[in-house]
Formats: C-alpha cells, structure tokens, sequence
C-alpha cells in the first residue's frame, strides 16, 4: 500500500509504503526476484510464540544474497517473572538456529536490562548499532519487534534509522523496514509482571522534558490507549503533569466497539480525574501506523503553534496499544528530534512477563504480517511511489 497522508502535511513520511498480510508476501517475494540482496534480520529472543514466524516467512520465500540474523537476548536476571517461559525461549532459540545454519549467518547480543537497582534496557538498546559500519554491508535492515518490548525496539529502530541516514548522505541507500506478526489476541495473553515504582523517560527520547531549566513550559502529552493499562497511565501522568492531553484512540479498528470500549474502561481517569476535553481525542485507524503518525503530527502542529506564547512546548509520547500503532508514535517521536524540537517518550517497565493459557483465541497461527517501510529506495524516487 502506498498513500498520502493529507497535503497540509509536510512530513519526512507524508508520502509511505506499508504491506499488511499477503500483500507483504507479495512485496518480498518480488523484492527478492530481481537479484541478490544481503539481508539482516533483527529479532528478540523471548517466549514470545511470534518471535521466529515472520521471519521463516520470509526466508521460505528464496532469494540470492546473504541472510543474516541479529539475536538479541534479555539479560533480566536471575529473579525476572519471564523465567518460567525459559523452555518457549529455549524452542524459539533451536528454531532460529536451525533457520540460520550455515550457509546463513547468526549472531547473538546480550542485552542487559538491568545495572545495579536501575533499568538500562532502553540504554543497552541504542548502544547495539553504534557505526554506519553496522548497516553498511546489507541492503535491507528488517527488524522484527514481534517479541521485543517497547523500551527495546523503540530506541533500537531510532538508532537504526540514524545510522541509515548518515549511510545515504555519502555513500548509498540501505532500506530499513520493521516487520511484526500482529495478532491482538495473543497480545492480550501477555501480560505485565511487576510495574515499576514510576514511569520514566524512554532513552534517546528525553529530549530535555524533564529539564529543571524548562519546567514551566507547557506539555502536551499524547497517550495511545489500550486495554488494561490505567497503572501504567497513572504513572505516567504523575511523572508528566501535562498541561494538555490528547488520547488517541483505535478507529477504524477490527472490533467496531473497541474505541468506545476504551473510553468506558478509562472514563473515571480521562474525565474525572485529568478532565480530557473530547474534542481532544484524536481517531486513527489501528491497522495504518502512518495515519497515527499523521494524526499525532497533526495535533503536535496544532498545540505547539496555540501554546507558543507561553514557550516552546513539550510534547510527551506514550505508547500503551498495539505494536502496528505503537510504530506511528515511534515516527512522530524520531521527526521532532531531528527537528530538535522537545520530544520524549513516557514509558513504565515492567520485572518480567507471563503468558496466559490459551483458552481457544490468540494463538501464533492467527497473526498477521505487516511490513512497514521506514526509509529507502521508494523514498528516493522522483514519483515518491514503491518499486513493488
């Protein structure tokens, strides 16, 4: 799919490619037709059942060129509620490693989560790739956040496109894509261990928010909503104490309903307690991450013009949905740190993870791919259209 995202936009992802289900096979299986291409995957190693689909997907369609794959392994230490998983790492791990056997290479990172009493995953995520010399060598960078958590792949994709970017202003073009096997069923069978004390600021993305310097400029906190995360928005609100607040809401979404379902799950919170006007809530569909980020950029434009007299305005992210919408934050967020704009993203972390029995819905079978072209060859041509 390529799309327009409204011509009062002029954003870095005004024009975008996205591939969702057989349209994604369709792209890849053309993609890797027309010659060899060196390919690095990046995937986390988890209990997660998605961590390895998306990815033998891919690799079953053939293709010359070298293929490569990045493991990133949690380092949550020894007490993390996850480790009761340890044998669903163990089979994700045997099936990755047999998909790369040689002639294919695979590589494994430890990332650690924690440092003495402070969480670092953020931190350890954007040390991972550090030189142009990291992406160099590949023509695609495909990253699949199907089972990484939010405070890894966050930093982890922005550091990425960093990287990619400096690669293309002197030597030539790498694609970095973000593929995820989305299935908001088997999402809802993971759930959060152990919430931490407090939210933070997600690194890479504090962008001078919690400044001392600054503190009485006006913040504009934008959550995305999902189900079952009233702790988590509590924590975060009490760290922002944003002076405006703009929830985005999944619509059009599978479930007609599920906004509304939303608003009804968090009316005593958004209306009693933070007072959020409705005209405030912004609407976008939960399948289109590009149309989130148009919604989001939108309403950015509008608050930070309005609020200019009262000084530079803070925008504040947070990302408690679906991985597909979370992306949209991800773009918005990246867009106004190159604009040197103050952008952070407000997240609380979690000791670890359990997954639910499966009680007949949300199993892996019923995911479906979706592969979300970030920077690249389609963005270089003069017709601003994809080569698919």
């Amino acid at each position: 799919m390529t799309g327009r995202t409204g011509p009062a936009l002029e954003g870095r992802w005004d024009t975008y490619v996205l591939h969702q289900g057989n349209e994604a096979l369709n792209f890849w299986r053309k993609r890797f037709s027309v010659g060899p291409v060196n390919v690095l995957f990046v995937a986390g190693l988890g209990f997660d059942p998605r961590a390895a689909i998306a990815i033998e997907t891919l690799l079953n369609l053939g293709g010359a060129g070298s293929r490569e794959l990045l493991i990133l392994q949690f380092d949550e230490g020894p007490e993390s509620p996850s480790k009761v998983h340890a044998d669903l790492v163990h089979t994700n791990s045997d099936r990755l490693s047999r998909l790369f056997a040689a002639p294919r290479t695979l590589r494994r990172v430890a990332v650690s989560m924690f440092s003495a009493d402070r969480r670092i995953s953020s931190l350890s995520a954007s040390r991972i790739f550090q030189r142009v010399d990291d992406v160099a060598p590949f023509d695609d960078v495909i990253v699949d956040i199907s089972s990484l958590p939010r405070s890894i792949y966050f930093p982890l994709i922005a550091k990425i496109l960093f990287l990619v970017d400096r690669l293309r202003t002197v030597e030539r073009t790498v694609n970095l894509h973000v593929i995820v096997s989305e299935n908001a069923a088997l999402d809802r069978r993971i759930l959060d261990v152990g919430l931490e004390e407090a939210a933070e600021y997600i690194h890479y993305f504090r962008g001078g928010v919690d400044r001392e310097g600054t503190t009485n400029h006006p913040r504009l906190w934008i959550p995305l909503l999902g189900e079952g995360q009233l702790a988590k928005l509590e924590k975060i609100n009490a760290l922002v104490r944003p002076d405006e607040i703009c929830p985005v809401l999944p619509f059009p979404a599978m479930n007609p309903r599920r906004a509304d379902d939303l608003v009804l799950e968090y009316h005593r919170f958004l209306f009693d307690d933070l007072r959020v006007e409705p005209r405030n809530f912004i609407f976008a569909s939960e399948t289109n991450p590009f149309q989130v980020y148009r919604q989001i950029r939108r309403a950015v434009n509008h608050y930070t013009e309005t609020l200019d007299p009262l000084g530079p305005c803070k925008v504040v992210l947070s990302a408690l949905t679906s991985k597909v919408l979370s992306v949209g934050a991800l773009l918005v967020a990246c867009e106004l740190k190159e604009a040197k704009m103050s952008v952070g993203i407000a997240h609380v972390e979690v000791q670890g993870y359990e997954l639910r029995p499966e009680d007949g819905v949300g199993n892996d079978s019923d995911s479906q791919l979706f592969d979300i072209w970030i920077t690249g060859d389609c963005y270089e041509t003069t017709t601003r259209e994809a080569p698919c």
